[in-house]
């Protein structure tokens, strides 16, 4: 008999079940019947379903009460059918290339009973476009749409404990390949060449498929914000940014770190001192109980006291967690910036982020992942925040 292909779970069965009940009474509160989710990260959420075409049509219709069903193109049934001994979803739909997959969805939909029912769609994901919507609109006439972007999010925002345990997992890879990459630097190295040792160690160390980057740039290119390696060769004295997130069960840790052949240059280095400062300020004073604003005034109010305000052009934190291609941030999820005043509760988690770009100069960042426990915030990496000199 042929070995039948298993998929392993990253959770166990009642953690998922307690997510799909949370999902469905957040459904109840905001009116919704029928939820169709096609963010990758709410399908992996509720399911522990990945794939590596995240951007092929792939649909979980959940409704309030009863059996939820996947719409996916056919060759991911293969998939489904793996996933489906430890599921809590087991039917499909799989859609032919041949076919028109929203029509397929729309008739999915019909027999569940819900084609004038108040259906939700998450506006904001990436892979379900406005076509789609109108096609569905179209399809079902008699439904009644809503918005169910912050359904799933809102889950997401607060890690359990064994979420926590992956997030330090990422942290400890995404540590130890960066350092071992950021110390095999040597003069005449190619930028590309940095990027495969990142690539290679990253691998070595035990991370999954990354969601995006790394990114590595080298002297003044550093101001380019999330431009990356171009085959130039590192002169010594030249600031070298890499950032990078290695992946555990698709749980994301991003690190940005800072490095030189031999002594940077003065500027980047006081650049580095007060993104450093920042940093610090962020470990020692951000805790729960703070509002989203009040933590990030934390942050810019060090890089102002060093004189260098106006180089801080981004929020102090983004939301990290889960991630698939193109992403590795949870800034849909929540995020450290100004003027926001949602409030920070244990179990969330942050890329903190004091980054400061200078025209001609370039741009530096002390960076660290961090989780907010119950007494403050804590790092999820292990890498030293400082400015490499090797």
């Amino acid at each position: 008999m042929a070995e039948e292909a298993r998929l392993e779970l990253p959770f166990g069965a009642g953690e998922y079940r307690a997510r799909v009940e949370g999902a469905r009474a957040e459904m109840a509160r905001r009116g919704i019947d029928l939820l169709l989710l096609t963010v990758p990260e709410s399908t992996f959420y509720l399911t522990g379903f990945e794939t590596g075409t995240v951007f092929a049509f792939l649909v979980l219709a959940l409704p309030q009460k009863g059996e939820a069903m996947w719409v996916v193109r056919k060759t991911e049934l293969s998939n489904v059918r793996a996933l489906a001994r430890q599921s809590l979803v087991t039917d499909a739909r799989g859609a032919d290339d041949a076919e028109d997959p929203i029509l397929a969805l729309a008739d999915v939909v019909r027999a569940m009973g819900f084609a004038n029912a108040a259906i939700g769609i998450e506006c904001r994901g990436f892979f379900f476009t406005i076509d789609h919507y109108a096609q569905l609109q179209k399809a079902l006439p008699h439904a009644e749409w809503r918005d169910g972007s912050a359904v799933i999010e809102g889950l997401r925002a607060i890690k359990s404990a064994a979420e926590l345990a992956y997030m330090r997992k990422a942290g400890a890879i995404t540590s130890a390949a960066m350092r071992e990459a950021i110390f095999a630097l040597k003069p005449g190295m190619r930028d590309h060449e940095l990027a495969s040792n990142l690539f290679a160690a990253a691998l070595r160390h035990g991370s999954e498929p990354m969601s995006l980057g790394p990114f590595v740039t080298t002297g003044a290119r550093t101001f380019l914000a999330h431009s990356s390696w171009t085959g130039r060769a590192i002169a010594p004295g030249e600031v070298v940014n890499t950032e990078m997130a290695c992946v555990a069960a698709r749980y994301n840790a991003p690190i940005f770190r800072v490095s030189s052949i031999g002594e940077p240059p003065a500027e980047i280095a006081r650049m580095h001192d007060a993104s450093r400062a920042a940093l610090d300020a962020g470990l020692a004073k951000i805790g729960p109980g703070m509002t989203s604003g009040e933590a990030d005034r934390v942050v810019r109010a060090a890089i102002a006291a060093r004189g260098y305000g106006e180089l801080f052009v981004v929020r102090a934190a983004y939301g990290i967690g889960l991630g698939f291609p193109p992403r590795w941030s949870e800034s849909n999820v929540m995020a450290i910036r100004a003027n926001d005043p949602r409030i920070l509760q244990p179990g969330m988690c942050f890329h903190l982020v004091p980054a400061l770009y200078k025209q001609g100069v370039g741009a530096v960042c002390a960076s660290m992942p961090i989780e907010i426990t119950a007494n403050g915030c804590a790092p999820l990496a292990t890498i030293e925040p400082e400015l490499f000199r090797v």
